[in-house]
């Protein structure tokens, strides 16, 4: 199924209220701040489980966190990967917004971001190979259901999480924002930054390393998704253009894999408070194909 939207978000995400998000994000931050190796993990004082540590990746660590609902579940998994920009924490507002709605929220830090060890490989096989640890762990929860685990990617966050559920038929459904999916193709139509960025990463541009970038490129690789695929684009995008989601989009089609393509108005959607996406269209194209409960927090 294609669907075409548009959306222009008019105020910031306001799920939580003032009061709410701030302790929520001073919460994690406390967490980073008091995290080592072993992590951390709590309750909040309605029930919320937290935890903050780190996963192992090929002799290094991958900073995570999880926010979880109160009671036994089950509960649907997102796990949220973040662009060229960010960490985990990035997501804090998220996480505690998402377990409100009967969600298992996830965050990592890529390699080379955060607390995670480098170096950073744009979404080659250390950043999918973090986003496979996370799977890992979430399959392993016993209030997560057998395919019950999303993804949600941005920018390079979006290239990655589609490599990962490529590779791994645990991740049932995918949704996509702003990434590219043909790196080597997209290369000359990047920002100048952007391309140096990539040389320094990959040693050489996508003529000189066109396998490195190749296997960088998922849409060539599209078809083997197993379930839904949300894309999402800004239509005003700095950074990878709108080209590359409707040439995924194309991609799906011709195999016959279930997608929604919405396009969206506005810049860096990942800087915009809330991360709108998130809430305007992730967390109703989950509840279209798993089930969400909603939570009773306690009131302790």
């Amino acid at each position: 199924m294609r669907t075409i939207s548009i959306f222009s978000p008019s105020s910031p995400n306001r799920a939580l209220g003032a009061i709410e998000a701030l302790r929520a994000t001073a919460l994690l931050m406390a967490l980073a701040l008091m995290g080592c190796g072993e992590g951390f993990e709590t309750t909040t004082s309605r029930g919320f489980g937290v935890k903050e540590w780190h996963l192992r990746l090929e002799g290094g660590k991958i900073e995570a966190v999880a926010v979880w609902p109160p009671g036994k579940g089950p509960w649907p998994a997102l796990l949220l990967i973040h662009s060229g920009k960010g960490r985990a924490q990035r997501f804090s507002r998220e996480l505690f917004s998402l377990s409100r709605r009967g969600l298992l929220a996830m965050s990592i830090s890529l390699p080379g971001f955060g607390d995670s060890t480098g170096p950073e490989d744009f979404a080659g096989p250390r950043s999918v190979g973090a986003v496979l640890q996370a799977t890992e762990y979430l399959a392993s929860r016993k209030d997560v259901p057998p395919g019950g685990i999303a993804i949600y990617g941005f920018g390079q966050g979006a290239t990655t999480a589609l490599l990962a559920a490529i590779r791994d038929p645990r991740i049932r459904l995918v949704a996509l924002e702003s990434g590219v999916y043909d790196l080597g193709g997209a290369f000359k139509s990047l920002p100048p930054t952007m391309r140096e960025r990539l040389r320094s990463i990959m040693g050489g541009s996508a003529r000189d390393k066109p396998l490195a970038y190749k296997a960088r490129s998922p849409k060539f690789e599209a078809d083997k998704v197993r379930g839904p695929v949300l894309i999402m684009h800004s239509e005003e995008s700095r950074i990878f253009p709108v080209a590359e989601s409707e040439g995924l989009a194309a991609k799906l089609r011709g195999a016959g894999r279930p997608f929604r393509f919405v396009m969206t108005r506005g810049g860096l959607r990942e800087f915009l408070p809330g991360h709108p996406s998130i809430k305007r269209w992730v967390v109703p194209f989950i509840g279209d194909y798993m089930a969400l409960n909603t939570p009773n927090p306690s009131k302790n």
